[in-house]
């Protein structure tokens, strides 16, 4: 079944990218996402803010015709290097983003030689595997908080009107220190859970200023986001969004205890 909108606008999506293995083995996030493409409706055009193109400066807004797969990770299997993903650029949505956020009093800057980093390219090649849907990427900035990346998704909430799917692209939770880690700490999958309930119920109900002040309201924030560039492209997707419209979660996992999974789409 196809996904529809409650309103003249395009669906607004946030989604865990996880772990680069996604993309070489089979998991339910991987399967989630393979099926995903078939339930939304085809986009005209892409904007993606990935975790992974964090820039403390000026917003930076990819231009170029053919973008490059950037292999942004280190110590995977040969056959991760070996993936492309060559779906087009979107040179003319590009200017308008940045038009958009002119407007909007942000500053911003095209960069016509930047590739698409992994948060971009993996989970797009899992959904839309045609590679035939133009895509621009747009940078986050970890040093700024929750309401300028809200005041980014709000600026585009316009290109929703146009079939334009706006993604953000992070992780629900992101502790790669614990991930890895030889001393576990004994309550992490409890921290992530609870976690993770507080986001789902805090979208399900709207409530905006409890989510910018996530790492006061939340439980175990700092745990499950020691740092908040995995979080702040979901903050880009609220501000994307109509108040008339809800968050629902449309996918939920989690990975080693502690890598939440979690996918959210508007409605």
């Amino acid at each position: 079944m196809t996904i529809q909108s409650n309103s003249t606008l395009f669906p607004a999506l946030f989604i865990s990218h996880g772990s680069p293995m996604m993309a070489i083995e089979e998991s339910a996030t991987k399967t989630f996402l393979n099926n995903l493409g078939n339930t939304l409706p085809t986009p005209k055009a892409i904007v993606v803010f990935s975790a992974h193109f964090d820039v403390n400066d000026n917003v930076v807004v990819t231009s170029g015709e053919n973008p490059a797969t950037i292999h942004d990770y280190y110590g995977f299997p040969e056959a991760l290097y070996a993936l492309n993903y060559s779906a087009p650029g979107a040179p003319k949505l590009a200017q308008k983003v940045v038009g958009l956020l002119s407007e909007g009093g942000i500053k911003s800057r095209l960069d016509a030689n930047r590739g698409w980093d992994h948060g971009v390219w993996i989970p797009m090649k899992l959904i839309f595997s045609k590679a035939n849907i133009p895509i621009v990427q747009i940078s986050i900035n970890s040093q700024l908080g929750p309401e300028a990346h809200y005041r980014l998704g709000q600026c585009l909430r316009v290109l929703r009107e146009q079939d334009v799917l706006i993604v953000g692209s992070g992780g629900i939770s992101h502790n790669l220190r614990e991930l890895f880690t030889n001393r576990p700490d004994p309550d992490r999958a409890k921290k992530v859970e609870l976690f993770t309930r507080w986001v789902c119920k805090t979208l399900h109900i709207g409530d905006i200023k409890s989510l910018f002040n996530y790492l006061d309201d939340a439980p175990y924030a700092l745990f499950n986001h020691p740092t908040p560039e995995h979080l702040l492209p979901l903050f880009c997707i609220l501000g994307s969004c109509t108040d008339s419209e809800s968050i629902k979660r449309i996918h939920q996992s989690v990975e080693s205890e502690v890598l939440a999974l979690d996918a959210y789409l508007s409605d």
